[in-house]
């Protein structure tokens, strides 16, 4: 049986963006479900060079890809994110006044 779920806002990509995405939404007191393809947060960073440094973060003159991810994280908790790892969204309908995402 298909899972339902009702939130203020649905997320797609939980990389770095996404993560603070949730931090931003939280602070306006707003519900969040995050959708990722992916099996772990983090998107790029995690995937691909959690090892890393990057240099174009603002605040931090140097961090890797795993502690950026692992600050947003921290940040983001508070506002207890759903987190919804392994699925592609595929199907997005207006449905009564709001959005109805389906994924695979």
């Amino acid at each position: 049986m298909a899972e339902t779920l009702q939130t203020d806002v649905a997320i797609v990509g939980a990389g770095p963006v996404g993560l603070f995405a949730v931090f931003q939404c939280g602070m306006l007191r707003m519900r969040c479900v995050v959708l990722d393809a992916l099996d772990a947060i983090g998107g790029q960073c995690t995937a691909l060079y959690p090892e890393k440094p990057i240099y174009d973060i603002p605040a931090h003159p140097s961090i890797d890809g795993a502690g950026l991810v692992d600050a947003l994280e921290r940040q983001a908790a508070p506002f207890a994110p759903h987190y919804l790892l392994g699925r592609r969204v595929d199907r997005l309908e207006r449905r009564d006044g709001g959005f109805v995402l389906g994924t695979d």
